[in-house]
């Protein structure tokens, strides 16, 4: 688990960090649970622990298992957003090209890291 602090910190920071820059006040949830950084500092703690995880567990390379979970979040949520709810195409195609850069973009950080 040690080998892995430095991958797993660098992930969370590229992830908190790009949310940072591409923070758009709009879109921001009306009442996070803990405030607005905090609460997006845990989700994305959440999220690469559920990443360092998944590498451990499948035996996937950090690449092959990025693009396989934000290839999961669009099919579960972009098309059915799009088929369902009535998002229009343009704005799904906007976001599953923000979550899959998110996805690989920190999992390229964590893979560098791990070496």
């Amino acid at each position: 688990m040690v080998q892995r602090v430095k991958p797993i910190l660098g992930m969370w920071a590229t992830l908190s960090l790009m949310s940072f820059v591409l923070f758009d006040e709009a879109s921001a949830p009306p009442e996070p649970m803990f405030g607005m950084w905090p609460t997006v500092l845990l989700v994305w703690l959440l999220v690469t622990l559920f990443f360092d995880w998944v590498l451990q567990t499948t035996g996937l390379n950090v690449m092959k298992a990025a693009v396989v979970l934000a290839l999961t979040q669009i099919l579960g949520s972009g098309v059915p957003d799009v088929l369902m709810r009535g998002v229009s195409l343009g704005e799904s195609i906007i976001a599953s090209a923000f979550g899959l850069s998110f996805w690989v973009v920190s999992g390229f950080v964590y893979g560098k890291l791990s070496d």
